[in-house]
């Protein structure tokens, strides 16, 4: 069943996800507010990001079973291969199973937002990866 397809997954939507988009998104410049499009059992939420210097747009995917699985976030601006970059330009936001509350996803606390704020910091670690060739925060454990 799709995040859609049940009343469960539709009351947080519109309960939590949507009102929490719409926050976001009063602050944003319009070429950086998110907009959701529906995706195959899910949503999509595309939108675009500058941390420092440079611009770049975003897929954040919400499959059928988010929040209980995390979402997954895509950069659609070419990156140079870097460390926390997975196959597909994927950002490696969320450890599974780790100790640090900073470095897992939970869907009792956070929403699609903390998604994009999260590919915003890492974004902005990349900025500073891409210069000095070195990570700036610390691997999650």
């Amino acid at each position: 069943m799709g995040l859609l397809d049940s009343q469960e997954g539709k009351k947080r939507l519109l309960t939590v996800e949507l009102p929490a988009i719409e926050k976001y998104n009063a602050t944003r410049e319009p070429a950086y507010r998110i907009r959701v499009v529906r995706y195959a059992d899910g949503l999509l939420l595309r939108y675009r990001l500058r941390p420092a210097h440079n611009d770049y747009d975003l897929e954040t995917r919400l499959y059928s079973n988010y929040p209980v699985t995390p979402p997954e976030t895509v950069v659609l601006t070419p990156l140079e291969p870097c460390p926390h970059l997975l196959s597909g330009q994927t950002l490696c936001l969320w450890r599974t199973g780790s100790l640090s509350a900073t470095s897992r996803w939970d869907p009792a606390k956070h929403t699609c937002v903390f998604a994009v704020q999260a590919a915003w910091r890492w974004l902005a670690c990349y900025e500073v990866w891409y210069v000095t060739r070195q990570w700036p925060l610390p691997e999650a454990r």
